[in-house]
């Protein structure tokens, strides 16, 4: 049984609850262990999709920190997973569970589509690996393709029965070729589905949505919304810390998948005047000759930061009461 807990909650709303068994045995100093063991940790995020050519492209993309609590733990990772041949996803959320959940998609779609290969309804192209270095790793493995409302339902149903304990936001985009046309959707915690034109989520979707909603047409073409995505993503990765790095993009239309690592590098800080004139310093101190006072062998073991000695204190030796006083305190201690 659970330790019990105390809500703030309504006394006309709690007259009508029934009260909870109470476990004396566990131990309030074990509960508060458990409760700071299990506190949450700052997930940082900013993933994006919109549809072009009016309905049948769909371009999603992502930044790549993955942080934990205010660690970055990766600067690289790979937040653009391949469910099908014709569907992929960004995740946002705990990288455990998304990765979790998109392996159980894949191989689950990857055995449908092996036993429809055996009856005689298999993938055209046939099972091709492709190991050229130069083929980004998601690409390379054989997948058959999928219909893309199968996928969200698969994802839909995993994460209802988890009753949110799964803690995964996908936006997920394909191209359903019975319809022939592009579908783009946000896939939540809980289960629910929406099924929109375009749509940012994340700690940094709100800058995302904001470029979004200002520069999204329902015309747009490819190459707009691929820089729209790369704007959208980059306003979150500028507005939010948990995001950054750089930006992977993939591109899913009639004719086939389009899949980027860093179509946007990450920034560096430009430099300023003032660093300019530390740096300088810097070097004219450690090359030239050790004037006295100046000590040119740093702080701490920084060796490119030098200190000057402002003062000097000299200690004087111990009086002779002092030493006296020391003897007894010797004497007495044994």
């Amino acid at each position: 049984l659970l330790p019990p807990v105390s809500w703030d909650v309504d006394p006309d709303v709690m007259s009508t609850l029934t009260e909870l068994p109470v476990n004396d045995n566990v131990d309030d100093d074990k509960a508060l262990s458990l409760s700071q063991h299990f506190s949450f940790r700052k997930t940082g995020t900013t993933i994006v999709g919109c549809l072009a050519d009016s309905g049948r492209t769909v371009v999603i993309a992502a930044d790549t920190r993955a942080t934990d609590g205010t660690t970055v733990a990766d600067a690289r990772c790979e937040k653009v997973h391949r469910i099908a041949d014709n569907v992929w996803c960004c995740g946002a959320g705990t990288s455990g569970d998304i990765d979790a959940l998109v392996r159980e998609a894949r191989y689950s779609f990857l055995q449908r589509g092996a036993v429809s290969e055996s009856i005689g309804n298999g993938n055209e192209g046939g099972r091709i690996a492709s190991h050229d270095d130069t083929v980004p790793g998601q690409m390379r493995p054989w997948l058959p393709k999928a219909r893309v409302s199968a996928v969200v339902r698969f994802l839909r149903d995993t994460l209802y029965e988890s009753g949110g304990g799964i803690g995964v936001n996908l936006v997920l985009g394909g191209y359903d070729v019975n319809q022939g046309q592009a579908v783009l959707v946000a896939i939540h915690p809980h289960g629910s589905v929406d099924s929109v034109p375009f749509t940012a989520l994340g700690s940094g979707g709100l800058a995302a949505m904001s470029v979004l909603e200002s520069r999204y047409r329902p015309d747009v073409t490819v190459e707009e919304a691929v820089r729209i995505v790369k704007e959208a993503v980059s306003a979150g990765i500028s507005n939010d810390l948990g995001s950054g790095s750089q930006i992977d993009l993939c591109v899913i239309s009639p004719t086939g998948v389009t899949y980027e690592r860093a179509v946007v590098e990450e920034e560096t800080l430009p430099v300023s005047n003032g660093d300019v004139a530390s740096d300088k310093l810097l070097r004219q101190r450690n090359s030239a000759e050790a004037e006295e006072g100046l000590i040119l062998d740093g702080v701490c073991g920084f060796g490119s930061l030098p200190y000057a000695i402002k003062t000097r204190r000299v200690l004087l030796q111990d009086g002779e009461q002092e030493i006296k006083r020391r003897m007894l305190i010797e004497k007495i201690m044994g």
